[in-house]
């Protein structure tokens, strides 16, 4: 099987090694469904989240939490790293780690994945392109062993049905499609992955905003009305409760990162 199709099937989706030039900088996350890997070559990653920082060579984080914002990192010169995006079951699989127990803050991976030690090993001195191939093979290998954690698919399914509808599937309609009444559908959710379907949707929602403004709306509240908001003023409230910004702002901090973006207008 190819690779590409290997890993999506496997849940493993993008993989980024990169290297940051130019003066420190915050990176601050985007709301997603998804877990994230980051591995530092370098010095240890710094992350910034709900009012504490920490450093760590390697970060499994989880998903969003209630009333906290997506963290965000230093990202420092000459510190090469490599980014993982894994879903919420491959997560598991790789840790063993109840989904509910890691947030989007993250936790040091030393203990959870002892064999990340010797993959670093293995990507010092690589392009960034072979990085990116062997970490996926990497992987794989281990995700492809047997398993027998579980995570409960009552709560799973719903999470991709949230996900492809773009957070705009009303919860009881959610609830409707998973046989499950809305109440016990909070109740799988929350304690199965620690997000309830609500706060679900609004990270699908804004993570689907994101992607439209990359695709060339014209402005700010074009995006508002193709990605499900009430109005502008709605996006710009799930900015500030979700990353602590505004889309503006956001762009400001980004934008040499958004190659070909069409930037909207206010």
């Amino acid at each position: 099987m190819e690779l590409g199709h290997a890993c999506r099937e496997a849940g493993i989706g993008v993989v980024a090694a990169g290297e940051h030039t130019g003066p420190p900088r915050l990176h601050r996350a985007l709301p997603a469904l998804s877990t994230r890997l980051v591995l530092s070559l370098g010095a240890p990653v710094e992350i910034r989240y709900d009012g504490h920082t920490s450093s760590m060579q390697a970060v499994v984080a989880g998903l969003m939490r209630p009333g906290k914002a997506t963290p965000s990192l230093v990202l420092r010169p000459h510190q090469p790293t490599v980014y993982v995006e894994l879903s919420p079951l491959a997560m598991h699989r790789l840790t063993g780690v109840p989904l509910g127990e890691v947030d989007a803050g993250g936790v040091g991976a030393d203990t959870l994945l002892p064999w990340l030690r010797r993959l670093s090993e293995e990507l010092a001195g690589r392009t960034a392109g072979q990085r990116e191939r062997l970490m996926r093979v990497r992987l794989l290998e281990r995700l492809e062993r047997p398993d027998r954690r579980a995570v409960s698919r009552d709560a799973l399914e719903p999470l991709k049905i949230i996900g492809a509808g773009a957070g705009r599937v009303p919860v009881d309609d959610l609830a409707r499609r998973a046989h499950l009444s809305p109440r016990h559908l909070r109740h799988v959710m929350r304690t199965a992955l620690g997000i309830g379907p609500k706060l679900a949707s609004r990270v699908a929602r804004l993570s689907a905003a994101v992607d439209r403004a990359a695709e060339g709306a014209g402005s700010w509240a074009q995006v508002a009305a193709e990605s499900g908001y009430h109005d502008q003023s709605h996006l710009v409230r799930d900015f500030r409760d979700l990353m602590h910004t505004t889309p503006s702002a956001w762009l400001a901090e980004e934008g040499r990162n958004l190659q070909g973006w069409r930037r909207p207008s206010p």
